[in-house]
């Protein structure tokens, strides 16, 4: 497997486009869908005086062939001074070479004889659903065998963790629309914290791992429809979040990113609204919704932010 496809491998394992956080319990928000009245996905409006920032939601993964109305997200680019997209991720080679060279089991152990059996075979079954051999991560650790089999489900599925920021990226590009990234990180630490693990945490992460193939073969279908039509209350029944916070949830380095890129994807939006006019920007719809995320620290800075309507 190439570095940069094991690259892509951690990155999709986060869920969503390039920085995630963990499921919790949204707040309840007000939307309003009338059968075929909704013409797109919800849009959230944050005003102050004369300037606006227009705010879409995305999900961490979308399927391909979903069809969905632009019409919505293309009135907001139009005019618009800038699109604002989430933060972008990089690190350093020797950081990816060392993800490269520890992925692997020591001894040449096959997973197999590595996993309690209960594991293994919930493993085989997980992939034999999707349809995915599995003979190429026969040596991986548990933690890299899972987001390996999370990737090539996904392609199987042809579900997309960037599909949808693509398409809005292209938009903004015919309407001669700037762009720029929220952020950017280095994950050369969390490539760190994922190799750290020890043979309990490697294994917890697969059995997360292989909850979050299970819910997407049953429901990333269903969450995009919901999305595709504004209805975030469906959205929240049919949506989970990142894999690899579960996977971190005692690492000090992945907390901390996290935290700042709801910080970071909030000050965007602040820096835009000092500025006249109109802005667009498109955040995951976990980083917009979790208690304590980016609507709400903008609400608590007395910003005025609308709900979605149909």
């Amino acid at each position: 497997m190439s570095l940069k496809a094991l690259f892509l491998a951690l990155i999709v394992m986060l869920a969503l486009p390039p920085m995630a956080v963990a499921q919790e319990a949204w707040p309840e928000t007000e939307v309003v869908v009338r059968g075929k009245a909704a013409v797109g996905p919800a849009l959230w409006r944050v005003t102050k005086g004369d300037s606006q920032v227009i705010i879409l939601g995305i999900l961490p993964v979308f399927p391909k062939k979903q069809v969905w109305s632009t019409n919505r997200v293309e009135g907001a680019l139009r005019g618009a001074n800038r699109l604002i997209t989430p933060a972008d991720s990089s690190t350093g080679i020797g950081d990816a070479w060392m993800m490269m060279s520890k992925k692997g089991l020591p001894n040449r152990q096959n997973l197999k004889d590595a996993l309690p059996p209960e594991l293994y075979a919930r493993y085989e079954t997980t992939a034999r659903r999707a349809g995915v051999p599995i003979k190429d991560f026969a040596r991986d650790k548990p933690v890299w065998a899972g987001a390996r089999l999370r990737r090539e489900v996904l392609q199987k599925l042809a579900l997309s963790d960037e599909a949808t920021l693509s398409t809005v990226r292209r938009l903004a590009g015919q309407a001669g629309v700037p762009v720029k990234s929220a952020g950017r990180y280095d994950i050369g630490p969390i490539f760190k914290a994922v190799n750290a693990m020890d043979d309990k945490a490697s294994q917890d992460c697969l059995r997360y791992t292989l909850d979050d193939i299970d819910f997407n073969l049953d429901r990333a279908p269903l969450a995009a429809k919901a999305w595709a039509v504004g209805d975030i209350a469906t959205v929240r029944r049919h949506y989970q979040g990142s894999t690899l916070l579960k996977c971190l949830s005692g690492s000090p380095q992945a907390a901390a990113m996290m935290d700042r890129s709801v910080t970071d994807s909030a000050r965007a939006v602040t820096t835009a609204l000092n500025k006249p006019g109109k802005t667009v920007a498109v955040f995951p719809l976990a980083l917009l919704l979790r208690k304590g995320g980016v609507l709400d620290q903008l609400r608590a800075q007395g910003y005025d932010v609308s709900n979605p309507k149909d």
